[in-house]
């Protein structure tokens, strides 16, 4: 046992190579993402603080997007502060131990984030077709179970994955042609031929983004028919309070499935990859707060009522 426990920790740290086509302007992508990174932070947290501010922000809906919200904001602190290190101070290196915490938590948060999409899918769906009950099906303690399930569900599904990870031996090389830990790029530096393990792992990922996804598009296609038959002001209605969530699931979900399948198209560049990974994991952060605040009213007034506004704590569900 202890034999093989020192071959599986023959590599003790990983050399992360970061975005090498970029590499003459380093400078100029630091600012970049920083800027990208304050507005994330920016949009996200004002959601939040707004949410927690307005009383008529208290219902399921903003309940969901706060999670939402909250989860952009791990995924990003997740990937970006080591670009950081690595694009600013040249810190490459990472050890063993944090490149597969970074690897688990942005494969938890991805799933936590699809999960939460799902359940505010469900619940726009029952808001819609089925109004005169929406308050009996979705109150309080099912909108705390949903999103318990969704945190606790989401943690656990990379577990597998993961482990399958650990379980391989890695003796070299220990070169990381990524921006960070990404699970098949650091699989792919295994002693062993893993072209199993990441297939395996590739399928696995695409069900779990397009089962949801073609879940979600079919809960739309009956708002959509229902939406049909409605008097135009309520139809109106019914539809700015869906549209935000479609073009947020539509961004996430293809952007993910692009993610994915850039892994496994062999003739991509190295350099190619890396800027649609990361581009893809700062696109729906950064797009969420500006779809969900310019195309919703309600958050639009509570910025202009509460912004300068001391915070206090209030309940939710009232």
């Amino acid at each position: 046992m202890t034999a093989t426990n020192e071959t599986q920790h023959n590599i003790k740290e990983f050399l992360l190579v970061g975005i090498p086509g970029l590499q003459t302007h380093q400078n100029l992508l630091f600012i970049a993402l920083l800027l990208v990174y304050l507005a994330v932070m920016a949009g996200n947290l004002l959601i939040l603080y707004l949410v927690i501010l307005d009383q008529r922000l208290h219902t399921p809906m903003y309940f969901f997007l706060c999670h939402l919200s909250f989860l952009d904001i791990l995924i990003t602190t997740t990937i970006l502060p080591k670009m950081f290190a690595v694009i600013l101070l040249e810190d490459r290196i990472i050890s063993f131990s944090w490149c597969f915490l970074q690897m688990y938590l942005v494969l938890a948060i991805g799933c936590t984030e699809n999960l939460i999409l799902i359940v505010m899918a469900y619940d726009r769906y029952i808001a819609i077709m089925k109004p005169l009950h929406y308050h009996l099906i979705i109150n309080g303690k099912l909108c705390v179970l949903l999103a318990v399930g969704a945190w606790v569900l989401g943690y656990l599904a990379p577990f597998v994955p993961l482990l399958d990870a650990l379980t391989l031996t890695y003796c070299g090389p220990n070169i990381v042609a990524y921006c960070y830990c990404d699970y098949p790029t650091v699989v792919s530096l295994a002693c062993a031929d893993v072209s199993d393990i990441i297939s395996m792992a590739f399928i696995i990922a695409m069900c779990i983004v397009n089962i949801p996804l073609l879940l979600i598009l079919f809960s739309y296609f009956k708002i959509i028919l229902n939406i049909y038959f409605m008097n135009t002001e309520d139809s109106k209605k019914a539809f700015s309070t869906c549209s935000s969530h479609l073009i947020v699931v539509l961004t996430y979900y293809f952007s993910a499935d692009l993610l994915y399948i850039t892994v496994m198209i062999g003739n991509i560049s190295a350099d190619a990859r890396i800027i649609i990974g990361v581009f893809i994991y700062l696109l729906t952060p950064l797009l969420n707060p500006i779809i969900y605040s310019l195309r919703n009213k309600q958050i639009k007034q509570a910025a202009e009522k509460y912004l300068d506004l001391p915070l206090r704590p209030i309940t939710f569900f009232h």
